[in-house]
């Protein structure tokens, strides 16, 4: 009633934007432009959820890590939605998803950066029954109701949908719902001062510790790893089980190349991408080519796949652009996959990458890339504006 809740609010979202200013943050003009960029981006969705998407007795799916905000190294491949939940409660969610490729639902205790690594159930689009046109139907704790049934652990705080769209030139997002099952009221309560200054606080601290977190874990990670080297796919602690992740970090000059060789793996879903130091954001998805996934990346006729990372266009197909960035993570997924095939590198002169790659690997011209980028564009823009 005083405005002391959103004064200290205020305060600190001030010293967060201090705090980048510190010597482990990068301290580039680049950088310090990106990274107060990240700070309102966190701020957004950080006032969004806990404001406006914090009620599990009204829940409704919030979209995030999209191409604007985003942090922890999203897919560039998914669409994520999250909605509030509680542990005690039932939940039903219902929709069609028939333009997908698949959907992971899984039931969560928080964030990473809140130290809250509990994933504790998970289903795909294919564990449940579907019917003709798409339509689904998922319920979450309380009784058990079949095929379709989650149970809810206790800690969970929310559930999240990460959807998979591989046929960037088809495929749409899902129609999703979600509503808590026999609840007492037929609205919310009437909007209250200590729910706000709650909000508030609850808002500071995720972005105060996001801030901070994503910062120190690619910081400690770049540490601990060679250059240009990939690590082996694992699944990591708050990760999804169907997933297997690896990466790296390349450094390289203008007039260098990385070329990362790799069988085929064996998954439902797979993708390699770039993402920036200090924020693990994915780089422009709408304007350049930043990440490929399975349907895309052209295959050679040995059944190996090449990717070039590089500041300028080498003119091959699976191209992935540094937008001239010398230092950054690359991060590789093979989803729902019965093999965990390790990708090797080596870094080239950008001039000699033709040498690397197989005799019958095509080749890009400029207008080409035009297309594919503006493709690129068509879908995100639908995907994520509709």
């Amino acid at each position: 009633m005083t405005g002391e809740a959103w004064r200290a609010f205020c305060r600190r979202l001030e010293a967060a934007g201090d705090r980048l200013l510190d010597d482990d943050f990068p301290g580039s003009p680049r950088d310090r432009a990106e990274g107060v960029r990240h700070l309102a981006r966190l701020a957004v969705f950080g006032l969004q959820w806990a404001l406006e998407f914090a009620d599990p007795d009204f829940p409704a799916f919030h979209r995030y890590d999209d191409d604007i905000v985003k942090w922890g190294g999203p897919n560039v491949d998914n669409t994520y939605l999250r909605a509030r939940i509680r542990g005690d409660a039932a939940y039903r969610i219902w929709g069609r998803a028939p333009h997908v490729s698949d959907f992971i639902l899984s039931t969560h205790e928080g964030d990473m950066q809140l130290e809250q690594y509990g994933v504790f159930a998970e289903r795909s689009l294919r564990d449940l029954v579907v019917a003709r046109d798409g339509s689904f139907e998922v319920f979450l704790g309380g009784q058990e109701r079949g095929p379709g049934w989650v149970p809810l652990d206790p800690a969970a705080t929310h559930v999240l949908v990460r959807q998979y769209f591989d046929d960037w030139d088809e495929q749409e997002p899902a129609e999703l719902h979600i509503e808590q099952v026999d609840r007492s009221a037929d609205a919310p309560a009437a909007l209250a001062p200590e729910r706000v200054a709650d909000g508030l606080e609850e808002a500071a601290e995720w972005i105060e510790r996001s801030l901070v977190y994503w910062n120190d874990y690619l910081r400690r990670m770049r540490d601990a790893a060679p250059a240009n080297q990939l690590s082996p796919p694992t699944t990591p602690p708050g990760g999804a089980s169907d997933i297997l992740y690896g990466g790296g970090f390349w450094e390289l000059d203008e007039d260098q190349a990385l070329v990362v060789e790799c069988e085929v793996p064996e998954a439902r879903s797979w993708s390699i991408q770039l993402y920036t130091l200090g924020w693990f954001e994915s780089l422009d998805v709408l304007n350049r080519q930043g990440s490929l996934n399975g349907r895309q990346i052209h295959v050679d006729g040995d059944g190996r796949f090449r990717v070039v990372l590089s500041h300028a266009d080498p003119r091959v197909p699976n191209w992935l652009d540094t937008e001239g960035r010398h230092e950054g993570s690359l991060s590789y997924r093979w989803v729902w996959s019965s093999t965990s095939p390790a990708p090797s590198t080596s870094v080239v002169a950008l001039d000699e990458v033709r040498e690397h790659l197989p005799d019958d690997h095509p080749s890009v011209t400029a207008a080409e890339r035009r297309e594919r980028i503006a493709d690129r564009r068509v879908h995100l823009e639908r995907r994520f504006r509709r």
